[in-house]
């Protein structure tokens, strides 16, 4: 790729060597997106998922520490919890009943007397444990790297943004409505990167949303934030999402968490709530939007394939009524019903498509929008709004950033491009 990321090679979305090497540079070295800390509130209580394609439990042991192991047992390999979540004091393995507690322990093998006599070191042998898991208001995260930084630090500038979005209220968030999963025939790069801060295919893809007035048409007094580390926000001002129709009274509330942001941090932070659309690389992206929040993370199934794990974010302590129609709106916009969600999922398809032949995986995407038009947040608004930002909403400065902080992975710090 060009080393300003205003252009990438299309083979990048469709070589299987080249994505075995993410899942070993990117994927294995990383902070991932996990779940939120309102799913696991009892010791004993676990989710499953996946950190790249490794699948992962994520587990409060029995003194209410947060553990992620390889969901795979030590003994032949296969998964030792095979339900999404749930509350357990062992995982049973199903091939050989070999059970593990939750503090990864082998706790129990079948005839182990009988049939390993002495032979059997069962503290040699428990789950295999993630050296790295933290949490960032309510988002859990972990890392398999040994040498990876401290999450706060892999997160950087982007945590100023976070917490605008995950600390507006005392009490933090909660998830509601359990999560939604589908399948999308696209490579996880094209919406990790649609999420930094692609608001130029608004007015096309998502046009019919325009007309219906479920959003407003957009223009481009807005932003798009780089913070580092391949992380990134954009929004236009006021929030992505405003229209006319099917309105409720989250604009109420956003207008009162807006007026507490300005008392806190000047004017100029009414730009910023909701902060709109972000991605944390490499594969965790968000919506905070002028009707609900939500979160998501892009699972690799494949060069060409990936699982949307999604979930609808909101206010601990908002009313329950408000709750209620906050979970309507995400389902009604985004979700695997979702109009917009639609839209995307069918269009990036349609890309992938275009990659599959000969010619089609030749040459390069261009990502030159708004070059040379980026300057400190800082300048823009003023301390203490941190990162670099474009003078214009609609560029591809957030994708470059993406981009540019992908190919530093991948090229690793001891090798030269």
């Amino acid at each position: 790729m060009a080393s300003d990321g205003s252009s990438v090679d299309r083979r990048i979305f469709v070589d299987e060597s080249l994505y075995r090497l993410e899942q070993e540079r990117i994927f294995a070295k990383c902070w991932l997106y996990l779940g939120h800390e309102s799913a696991l509130q009892t010791n004993g209580s676990f989710i499953t998922t996946t950190m790249g394609e490794d699948p992962v439990i994520v587990v409060r042991d029995k003194t209410g520490r947060l553990r992620v192991y390889l969901n795979s047992c030590s003994h032949r390999g296969a998964k030792v919890c095979r339900v999404d979540a749930g509350v357990a004091t062992m995982f049973k393995c199903p091939y050989h009943a070999w059970a593990f507690n939750t503090e990864g322990e082998l706790a129990s093998v079948p005839r182990m007397g009988s049939v390993y006599g002495d032979k059997l070191d069962r503290s040699q042998l428990g789950l295999r444990e993630a050296p790295h898991v933290d949490s960032f208001g309510g988002m859990i995260f972990a890392s398999w790297d040994p040498q990876a930084p401290t999450l706060r630090e892999y997160l950087g500038d982007m945590t100023f943004y976070l917490e605008l979005m995950l600390n507006r209220m005392d009490g933090g968030t909660e998830l509601i409505g359990g999560v939604h999963q589908w399948t999308i025939n696209v490579n996880w790069k094209i919406p990790s990167e649609n999420f930094a801060g692609d608001h130029y295919h608004v007015s096309s893809t998502h046009g019919a949303g325009v007309e219906m007035g479920y959003r407003s048409r957009l223009s481009n007094d807005g932003y798009c934030i780089q913070t580092g580390n391949g992380h990134s926000i954009g929004s236009e001002r006021g929030g992505a999402q405003q229209g006319t129709a099917v309105k409720t009274d989250y604009d109420a509330f956003m207008a009162q968490m807006r007026s507490e942001l300005v008392a806190k941090y000047g004017e100029s932070a009414s730009a910023f709530v909701p902060i709109g659309v972000g991605t944390i690389f490499p594969n965790m992206s968000f919506m905070d939007t002028a009707r609900f929040r939500t979160f998501r993370v892009w699972h690799p199934r494949g060069v060409d394939k990936i699982e949307v794990h999604s979930w609808c974010l909101v206010d601990k302590a908002m009313p329950s009524a408000l709750k209620a129609a906050v979970r309507k709106q995400y389902s009604l916009a985004f979700g695997p019903g979702g109009i917009f969600e639609q839209d995307d999922g069918d269009v990036w398809q349609s890309v992938q498509d275009n990659l599959r032949g000969h010619i089609g995986r030749q040459g390069r995407f261009n990502y030159q929008m708004g070059v040379g038009r980026e300057a400190p947040t800082s300048s823009r608004y003023g301390p203490p709004f941190p990162g670099s930002t474009s003078d214009i909403l609609m560029t591809e400065a957030n994708q470059r950033a993406f981009y540019r902080h992908y190919a530093a992975q991948m090229i690793g710090p001891d090798r030269k491009p």
